[in-house]
């Protein structure tokens, strides 16, 4: 299958020989916005990263990332932007923003960028669903459950 690009898609095939859909990723683009961002959001962003890069995804899920600071102001509220699904493609794209606001006042900003990351994937996934019938949300939204999993072990493991 050739893309708009003209490149081709990689496809896999099942045990018995039949083409099945490419595997996803999650991905994120980031923007700081200023020399300064909160402790903790680069470090912790750099583990759910490569915590991430192990799981795959029914579909590719393209997020940029922008957090407010000095030079790069982001308004209230924080949260998804720009949600876009193309199913054809079997991609979704989207631009979390966390505000100027949010990234002076939170108390703790490890667990505010982690809550934030899943609530916009939570409402990306929501979305897939939503357009597409065979698309399992709660398997996909059970992938990025370690993000707010309450057990500190869990929690742990991940913030080393």
């Amino acid at each position: 299958m050739t893309d708009p690009s003209g490149s081709e898609t990689p496809r896999e095939t099942d045990s018995a020989g039949r083409d099945s859909a490419p595997k996803g990723r999650l991905t994120f683009r980031t923007v700081w916005g200023g020399p300064s961002p909160q402790a903790g959001f680069i470090e912790e962003l750099g583990r759910i990263k490569q915590h991430l890069r192990a799981v795959e995804f029914s579909y590719h899920l393209d997020l940029f990332l922008t957090v407010g600071g000095e030079i790069t102001p982001v308004p209230r509220p924080s949260g998804l932007r720009t949600p876009r699904v193309f199913l054809s493609r079997r991609t979704a794209s989207g631009e979390i923003r966390i505000s100027n606001d949010d990234v002076r006042a939170v108390p703790d900003p490890v667990a505010f960028l982690r809550q934030t990351i899943h609530g916009a994937v939570a409402d990306l996934i929501g979305r897939i669903a939503a357009r597409d019938a065979a698309f399992d949300a709660d398997a996909e939204r059970g992938k990025i459950a370690f993000l707010v999993d309450g057990d500190p072990a869990a929690v742990d493991r991940m913030s080393r």
